[in-house]
């Protein structure tokens, strides 16, 4: 079993969509859809229930993608521990969803530009960790949203993002050019 197939493996079940997966990893559904096919074979047990509309984790896959988060994990540190100990500096960025964000890859090759000798990795997590793994000392900056826990965290806003409320036609409050969060409890 190699690192590179289980990050297939955990693109594959987070965005649950082949399709998806491939674009998140770059690379095309063919060879990905044969990559897990073949780490099927290889662990003798069906990791997705596939259908025409997406795919679920069966109970073998729900073990495997906590396992596979965890080694993958633990290669990043290894990887860092490493090039530190042989005098490269490194960077871990936490991120919220997708790594292949235009945002995350600009400020990911500025930093690369301005730093050319550091080793930048770029850590997804979702919203079960809104810190990125910040405060288990898993990465050493995220780029994320609250709310979160800031005990013993320093927190710059580097921008506010807009939110809306989506509502049916014949909602009262549908043709209103504003809404507060009061109107809409």
């Amino acid at each position: 079993m190699e690192l590179r197939t289980l990050r297939y493996f955990v693109a594959v079940a987070e965005e649950l969509h082949f399709g998806r997966a491939a674009v998140r990893l770059h690379m095309s559904q063919p060879p990905l859809s044969r990559a897990i096919r073949a780490l099927e074979t290889e662990l003798g047990a069906t990791l997705f229930h596939r259908t025409s509309t997406g795919v679920t984790l069966t109970a073998a896959g729900s073990v495997l993608l906590d396992e596979a988060r965890a080694l993958l994990d633990r290669a990043d540190r290894v990887r860092a521990r490493v090039a530190t100990a042989a005098g490269a500096a490194t960077l871990t960025v936490g991120i919220l969803g997708d790594s292949a964000d235009p945002d995350v890859v600009r400020l990911a090759d500025a930093y690369r530009r301005r730093h050319p000798h550091a080793e930048v990795t770029i850590r997804e997590t979702d919203l079960t960790d809104p810190t990125c793994g910040l405060h288990a000392g898993l990465v050493d900056v995220a780029l994320t949203r609250g709310p979160f826990d800031p005990t013993g965290l320093t927190t710059h806003t580097l921008r506010a993002d807009p939110v809306g409320a989506l509502l049916r036609a014949d909602d009262p409050l549908a043709g209103r050019a504003s809404l507060s969060p009061a109107e809409l409890a």
